[in-house]
């Protein structure tokens, strides 16, 4: 199940040729003339299947007398790309993300203090600009609150995402941070001495140009990011008890979403949609039902193929150039249409091979024919696209009346219901929440900000409309409210 991917020619999109026996052909959906039948390929269910353990060894642009071996992320180390991709041609799964990613954003962040009043409660209040200068002069340098974003949007489509820490020239204070997109990030094979990852690489086309544009950066330690940062700073002493500042002035950190039996990469877990081939059957139905209107055809058949049905053709025939493997491809449509079209093959079966996936713990078949009952025209699929919609919500942990009413029927919730999900979706990004602020606590260790400061992304509470404003502000952080030990 590792074969590298490799891409299918792209085939016409409109109606074939004279004398052709396909009506429509749109990649993965395809309307036979002959025996009105539908043939939709399954695209994405290998699409967030690992790679091998060997990586790209590259001569990072610049360091050219290092050489580094960079990890790949996905089966053609494009997984990140082809994602991006998938998320937007699916209304729901696109829809979803935007809805979690401005959901953990909330009001941005917010800048608190901690202090112990007169009567020995400890109490969290929002601190002002006025009060501390040189955080929020940082803050709005940085364009923290974009930063955020580009966070939030990295960990709720790949469960990683990446921080750069550029420090001045005197190595005394971070002045910089800067998101690097996830999609063109790769971290470097562990070192065998120590264990540990020790390079990032950016690189705006992996893997085509892994080896000549690549960009490496000190990745600090995965676990102790800030022990890590102040040794390589000199601000901690090192194994052999000293304080010594290093030449290096950026760093990376790898923030993630941990994800079980996972080393180099988090895997979400609502990549299911993919793997489960829920994400495909989503697509189909918009492009079947689009397609019967256009055309006016009632039809007989539906055929599900694997992708990798075809590639095992084109191999079997030694097809390498796309003009050849197009052919190949149109000539057993044409074959599939004429068996299903033929009068002399009603009652004989055809034979189609079939797998077992370890990694989705499923049978893969190649080749699945369905029957369509007549007296479907396309209205009876709106109870269908109602079933998908709803299982990719639940597959990506939000609820579809959130959102609004799913497809098909009308389906309301009252501002009640409506309010508890939103404060449940909100608790539930909390963890999220806390990476985005987590390169704040860095700066403020480096940069020798209050220890008595706390950063918090502050959410918006729904309440009832009896409350004048129907939202108030909440902090995130929860003071201690235990008494002090009297004497």
């Amino acid at each position: 199940m590792k074969k590298k991917k490799t891409q299918s020619p792209a085939p016409a999109t409109n109606a074939s040729k004279s004398g052709s026996n396909i009506l429509v052909d749109r990649g993965n959906l395809v309307l036979l003339k002959n025996s009105s039948s539908i043939v939709f390929t399954f695209e994405s269910a290998d699409l967030t299947v690992d790679a091998d353990s060997t990586g790209t060894k590259v001569h990072p642009k610049n360091m050219k007398d290092k050489v580094i071996e960079f990890m790949p992320r996905g089966n053609g180390d494009d997984l990140p790309i082809e994602v991006i991709k998938a998320a937007y041609r699916n209304v729901t799964v696109s829809t979803n993300i935007d809805f979690k990613t401005r959901l953990t954003f909330g009001e941005g962040v917010q800048v608190l203090r901690r202090t112990r009043g007169d009567d020995g409660r400890i109490k969290v209040e929002e601190v002002l600009p006025s009060e501390e200068p040189v955080v929020f002069e940082w803050l709005r340098m940085n364009n923290y609150n974009k930063f955020i974003m580009e966070i939030v949007s990295d960990l709720k489509l790949f469960y990683d995402s990446f921080v750069e820490y550029i420090f001045s020239n005197d190595g005394t204070k971070i002045a910089q941070v800067k998101a690097l997109e996830t999609c063109l990030s790769r971290v470097s094979k562990y070192n065998e001495k120590n264990g540990r990852i020790e390079w990032h690489g950016y690189n705006a086309d992996w893997p085509r140009k892994a080896e000549t544009e690549t960009v490496a950066t000190p990745l600090l330690d995965r676990d102790y990011p800030l022990w890590d940062l102040k040794q390589r700073m000199g601000l901690y002493p090192n194994a052999d008890g000293k304080k010594q500042q290093g030449k290096d002035r950026i760093f990376v950190q790898m923030l993630s979403v941990p994800s079980p039996g996972r080393f180099f990469y988090s895997m979400p877990y609502w990549y299911s949609v993919f793997r489960s081939g829920w994400f495909d059957f989503s697509n189909f139905i918009i492009d079947f039902k689009k397609n019967l209107l256009m055309n006016e055809m009632v039809p007989k058949h539906i055929v599900y193929i694997q992708e990798q049905y075809y590639e095992k053709l084109y191999k079997n025939a030694g097809a390498v150039d796309p003009k050849d493997k197009l052919d190949i491809r149109q000539k057993f449509l044409k074959e599939l249409d004429d068996f299903l079209a033929g009068k002399d093959n009603a009652g004989t079966s055809i034979v189609s091979e079939f797998t077992y996936d370890i990694q989705s713990a499923r049978e893969r078949k190649d080749i699945i024919i369905e029957e369509i009952d007549k007296d479907k025209k396309g209205g009876d699929y709106i109870e269908d696209s109602e079933e998908s919609s709803n299982v990719l919500c639940y597959g990506m942990g939000v609820h579809s009346s959130i959102l609004g009413n799913s497809p098909g029927k009308s389906k309301t919730i009252n501002g009640t219901e409506a309010r508890e999900l939103f404060t449940i979706q909100q608790a539930l990004s909390k963890y999220e929440q806390l990476l985005c602020v987590q390169p704040l606590y860095v700066v403020k260790e480096i940069n020798g900000w209050s220890p008595d400061l706390e950063f918090s992304i502050a959410n918006l509470q729904l309440t009832t409309l009896d409350k004048n404003s129907g939202a108030v502000k909440q902090t995130g952080i929860k003071p201690d409210v235990q008494q002090p030990d009297k004497q």
